[in-house]
């Protein structure tokens, strides 16, 4: 997951639902998406949320992952579709939202479409964030490849994570193909914080980094050899396939104010500087994140906007570059899900486009 990683002073939200083991050996399907009957959604305003008070799972206490739900609820979007919305952090949001103990999560695209290969009973029902951003640093006097022969170095920062494939990739295509040289692979835990962490203490050569880390990168002398931009789907929303069924206008109006907040936030548009930015840090700031660093700014990724689709984007075309990209086993994707994202998007007078190409940096 792409992400920057602003610090939250006086953290309120549920800390840390423990995982539970998600068993491929109990899919229903066999490792193929279910065939879903089409849900019909009557035309016009949704009708009133069956339930009312909705339980949001994020990775952990990160501004990005958090912006257009906390933005909803202090503009008031929730509560005039009669929500009621907390945030939580789980250690893993797919058991979260599978055993109910959260109603819509957030969680990375390739890790969902594992866990639906798995039999988890999730539904996708929406994009997060439609674009990923890819900066690498190395140690200073690194300036090729073949600078990294022996040396040790940070993709991920848990073994098995899908993101490790993609930033490979993404080197590669960018003139670093690390399958030319023979490096240490480390993984030093979820947080980037830790990674470059490991970078100022010279244990690794390279690292991918957000940009939060880049004023401690810098002091310490590192060479940016990579920053770019694809239009990759990154993280997405899910919610527990039980809970679609029974709360179909919830999850329409839920995924409505989410819209708004989305596009509140990139206003006018991603890639442009954010209209409403001072409004959005104060509303961060009031919400206990440490905002300064950003005041003054007049930077267009302030917000991290640019890696939103203001329409909460994702189809079957998203679905199969995260398949590619991260090397995953080819599975269908079930469209039937995006029903209700469809008919919120139709709501706020906009439709399921695809991102634009945005220039980075």
């Amino acid at each position: 997951m792409m992400r920057r990683s602003i610090q939250r002073t006086g953290l309120s939200v549920a800390a840390g639902i423990a995982a539970f083991t998600l068993l491929a050996g109990c899919a229903a399907n066999n490792g193929a998406t279910a065939g879903s009957e089409p849900v019909a959604l009557a035309d016009g305003e949704p009708g009133a949320a069956e339930d009312t008070e909705i339980t949001v799972a994020i990775p952990f206490p990160d501004i990005t992952m958090y912006s257009m739900f906390i933005l909803a609820t202090d503009l008031g979007y929730y509560e005039d579709e009669g929500l009621t919305v907390e945030v939580i952090t789980a250690d893993n949001v797919t058991a979260a939202v599978a055993s109910g103990s959260a109603d819509i999560g957030v969680e990375s695209t390739g890790t969902v479409i594992e866990a639906i290969r798995g039999g988890v009973d999730i539904d996708l029902v929406g994009g997060h964030y439609c674009r990923q951003n890819f900066d690498f640093a190395a140690q200073a006097g690194i300036t090729k490849v073949e600078d990294l022969e022996g040396e040790t170095i940070v993709l991920a920062g848990t073994p098995g994570d899908p993101a490790e494939f993609q930033r490979k990739l993404v080197l590669k295509e960018e003139g670093w193909d690390l399958d030319t040289v023979n490096t240490e692979i480390a993984y030093p835990g979820p947080g980037s914080e830790s990674w470059t962490e490991f970078f100022v203490n010279d244990r690794i050569a390279l690292q991918p980094f957000y940009a939060d880390d880049l004023p401690a990168l810098e002091e310490h002398g590192a060479n940016v050899i990579v920053e770019s931009l694809r239009n990759w789907a990154n993280d997405v929303q899910v919610a527990g396939s039980g809970w679609v069924k029974e709360n179909p206008n919830t999850l329409v109006r839920f995924l409505r104010a989410t819209l708004k907040a989305t596009g509140y936030m990139t206003a006018p548009a991603p890639g442009e500087f954010p209209e409403n930015v001072d409004s959005v840090l104060d509303i961060y700031q009031a919400n206990d994140f440490d905002v300064e660093a950003l005041r003054g700014s007049d930077s267009p990724w302030v917000l991290d906007g640019h890696l939103a689709c203001s329409n909460l984007y994702f189809d079957t075309e998203a679905w199969d570059t995260t398949i590619e990209t991260q090397s995953l086993e080819p599975i269908e994707f079930d469209r039937s899900q995006l029903v209700y994202l469809n008919k919120a998007q139709e709501l706020v007078g906009t439709n399921n486009d695809g991102p634009a190409t945005l220039p980075y940096p």
